[in-house]
């Protein structure tokens, strides 16, 4: 199932969570986020994958792009995962940033 519009969000996930941009989620959704990229990564089970992608695209929702260590480059990789979801990237801002 890994789907390329998947890897890209999980490379731009990557990115930003390098960026702290993910520092105000919990430890649990965090820990959850992490779990969902080593199952993309490493399961051969297209049931079990679907189901992480579904979880890191909701998780990857309340990213927060403000940060100040955000680069262009991680956001323009942003921009292009979410446009394969039909999401405009500024959808994916937390609410504490607003």
């Amino acid at each position: 199932m890994k789907t390329t519009s998947y890897e890209l969000l999980v490379n731009a996930a990557g990115q930003l969570m390098q960026q702290h941009a993910f520092d105000h989620l919990s430890d649990e959704k965090l820990f959850r986020m992490q779990g969902c990229f080593r199952c993309i990564g490493e399961s051969d089970d297209n049931a079990e994958i679907a189901v992480a992608e579904s979880e890191l695209l909701e998780l990857c929702s309340e990213a927060n792009l403000y940060v100040e260590t955000t680069t262009p480059q991680s956001l323009h990789q942003w921009h292009a995962a979410m446009s394969y979801f039909g999401l405009a990237a500024t959808h994916a801002v937390s609410a504490e940033a607003e």
